[in-house]
């Protein structure tokens, strides 16, 4: 699973809009829709503020 499809995964769970989620992260909701899609990579600094808005912690590069 990528941090795209972890992210839709979280959103969903939580039923929070995309838009919402973009407006928590600072980001735009296009940017929500291409990450979840798969469309384009999100940076590290992306991902920390999606994931934050969640309210979850993601450890990149440790299996």
């Amino acid at each position: 699973m990528n941090l795209g499809e972890m992210m839709k995964e979280e959103r969903q769970r939580q039923g929070i809009s995309q838009q919402t989620l973009a407006d928590a992260a600072g980001v735009t909701k296009r940017a929500i829709v291409y990450w979840e899609r798969g469309t384009r990579k999100m940076n590290v600094e992306s991902a920390d503020k999606v994931f934050k808005a969640l309210h979850i912690s993601v450890t990149i590069g440790e299996r």
